[in-house]
């Protein structure tokens, strides 16, 4: 007998909780203005795992998917409609795949046109800062804006800003400077609207050249800052055009 109170009691406290997680994130869809987004946790097996729904533009698709995601007790969100069907998506297990899971074609769609948008506005202009200082010039700053309003339709994608120096002098140095420029180029970014939980800045010195030899020329294009965009939790990512910084 008590082994079947606890039998059901686990599964009243499984179902409720799994509701609950439901209701919360559809009320946060509605709460941010997304009510043509469905979203629907599985309920046998019971999953955390949250499938989302709805005929919606890729913008708002990547905006439902980080905030649905970033609701505790959701273990991950995926969009219906891709490689995997509503089951496979909603099935708790510890498997995986050497391909890892796959990627909303839209998704995929809504990370090439927010890189593109990162590519129009730095493939001519070049962020420049003092130097072997992190400060960024006045046009640098008006680069800011454009790089921010470019990614503010893209909130459900992680953007990592490196930043990289020539090989002259020395390496910790360098490290160093290329860090607190990532971390500057970054600030900026989150004080014009870039959502600070899906910025992160990475200072990597002079251990990634994009040119090789000596010379001022080679010095100039290994000091940048590049924007590296991906689905947030994900690893793979595409790379813009490099901004180069003096």
């Amino acid at each position: 007998m008590s082994m079947v109170l606890a039998l059901a009691g686990h599964y009243a406290t499984g179902e409720g909780f799994i509701s609950g997680l439901e209701k919360t994130a559809q009320t946060e869809m509605t709460a941010q203005g997304m009510d043509g987004v469905k979203v629907s946790l599985a309920r046998d097996p019971l999953s955390r795992k949250a499938l989302l729904n709805g005929d919606v533009p890729n913008d708002i698709k990547l905006k439902a998917l980080s905030a649905v995601s970033d609701i505790p007790g959701i273990s991950s969100a995926q969009w219906a409609g891709n490689a995997l069907n509503a089951a496979e998506a909603g099935a708790d297990t510890d498997q995986s795949s050497d391909a890892g899971p796959a990627v909303d074609p839209a998704i995929e769609a809504a990370l090439k046109d927010c890189q593109t948008g990162v590519d129009t506005v730095v493939e001519s202009k070049k962020l420049s800062f003092r130097s072997g200082s992190a400060y960024l010039s006045p046009e640098s700053n008006r680069i800011l804006d454009e790089l921010a309003a470019a990614l503010k339709p893209c909130s459900g994608l992680a953007v990592e800003v490196g930043g990289h120096t020539d090989n002259a002098g020395n390496a910790e140095v360098n490290r160093i400077l290329s860090q607190e420029r990532a971390d500057r180029v970054r600030t900026g970014l989150m004080e014009r609207g870039i959502p600070a939980d899906h910025i992160t800045a990475i200072g990597y010195g002079a251990l990634q050249p994009l040119a090789k030899g000596s010379g001022p020329d080679v010095a100039a294009k290994n000091r940048r800052i590049e924007f590296k965009l991906s689905v947030a939790g994900k690893k793979q990512s595409n790379d813009a055009n490099s901004q180069q910084g003096e």
